[in-house]
């Protein structure tokens, strides 16, 4: 049998790091692959992208590879990217497709709320912070105040909110026919509701798994993570 592939797709203003426990930990039946947005990690020399059609595109041109059906854990803002790639994928037969979602720590698509009336790429860096804090994911005072780090932090994560933005705006009906499984720490801030209702997302089935932690859960539950994925997604036997 042939293990299963897992795309992990980072949180705004992240990178694939994030997932060194959960990597450390996945069985072999699982084969992680960490992709990076453009402007970050491995590919931080790349200009960012601002739309969530160009990040589907790059993600396309990146499964093109894949032999065999994938699954996908997104975590944040990748949730969101998860799932536009899978509704793509759905809708070009005979390719590779997405057969279980893993949408880690972000609401249900029909439930969001726009932080900006308008685009968040005309946002000051002060509002860009203050939507991260709200989000849970504040950026520590000493890279904010940062002369260099503080702008260049504030550029990554207007980018990536305006995935979001634009994600929310023409695609937040878009529904996979892969399985999906919502993922979520117990202290974040989203209520069970607005969990649940990734349902609406999938014609496939739905369940919701919650982990103590907050926004950031994976990093400190990597082995009950792994082995809930592996529990969900078998070796593929084609």
């Amino acid at each position: 049998m042939t293990p299963t592939p897992l795309l992990l797709l980072h949180h705004s203003g992240g990178s694939a790091q994030i997932f060194h426990a959960l990597i450390d930990a996945l069985p072999a039946s699982v084969t992680p692959l960490a992709w990076e947005l453009p402007g970050r990690g491995r590919r931080w020399r790349e200009p960012v992208v601002t739309t969530v059609e160009e990040a589907v595109d790059d993600l396309v041109r990146h499964t093109a590879e894949f032999t065999r059906d994938f699954a996908v854990l997104g975590h944040s803002l990748g949730a969101y990217l998860g799932l536009a790639l899978a509704a793509r994928l759905d809708e070009e037969p005979g390719g590779v497709r997405c057969t279980t979602l893993f949408a880690s720590a972000n609401a249900a698509p029909c439930t969001a709320v726009l932080p900006y009336p308008r685009s968040p790429l005309l946002a000051s860096d002060d509002e860009i912070f203050e939507v991260a804090r709200q989000a849970g994911g504040g950026i520590d005072a000493r890279i904010r105040e940062h002369p260099m780090l503080g702008p260049w932090t504030a550029d990554l994560l207007r980018a990536d909110f305006s995935l979001t933005d634009t994600f929310l705006r023409r695609h937040r009906a878009a529904v996979t026919h892969a399985d999906l499984v919502t993922l979520c720490g117990t202290e974040d801030i989203f209520p069970p509701d607005r969990l649940t209702a990734w349902s609406s997302s999938t014609t496939g089935r739905h369940e919701l798994l919650t982990y103590p932690g907050g926004h950031f859960y994976l990093e400190q539950q990597g082995q009950q993570l792994a082995t809930a994925i592996a529990a969900r997604i078998s070796p593929v036997r084609r």
